[in-house]
Parts: C-alpha cells; sequence; structure tokens
C-alpha cells in the first residue's frame, strides 16, 4: 500500500472520526472502503451510461433493429401455430 495524507474540514474529520468510532475499525480501513464504493458506483454510472448511449444508436439503426422484428414476428408465428 501506499501512504497518502489528506486535509480535511474539521465537521468532516469530526464524521470519519464517529465513523471509525461506530465501526471499531481504523480511520484507514474507513476512508479506503468510503473510498472502494465512491470508485464502483462512478464506474456503475458509467456503465449506465454507456448502455443508455448504446441503446440510442440501436433504437435509432435501423440497420441493427432490422432483424429484431423478424425474430418477434417468427417467435408470434411459432407461439400462433
Amino acid at each position: 500500500m501506499d501512504r497518502v495524507q489528506l486535509l480535511l474540514d474539521p465537521a468532516d474529520r469530526k464524521a470519519l472520526k464517529d465513523l471509525v468510532n461506530e465501526t471499531h475499525t481504523s480511520m484507514s480501513d474507513v476512508v479506503r472502503e468510503m473510498l472502494r464504493e465512491r470508485i464502483k458506483e462512478r464506474k456503475r454510472e458509467k456503465m449506465r451510461q454507456a448502455a443508455a448511449l448504446m441503446a440510442k444508436e440501436y433504437l435509432n439503426d435501423p440497420d441493427l433493429t432490422i432483424l429484431t422484428s423478424a425474430t418477434f414476428d417468427e417467435d408470434a408465428n411459432d407461439e400462433a401455430g
């Protein structure tokens, strides 16, 4: 692990100290856990944005959706017949 130093506002320092006391862990553990969670959140958000962009592109490109209607038509025919 690498050592880092950070500056906190007094209110943030108190909140961190309260978390440390509640969880009975070190400040480093609390900060590492919070950082990991924030990184995961950012990755999920980036993936959501990419998926939304891909879905928009997919729905607006007839070359990509041309087989979708054929597949739905075949499924409907299979169920009916």
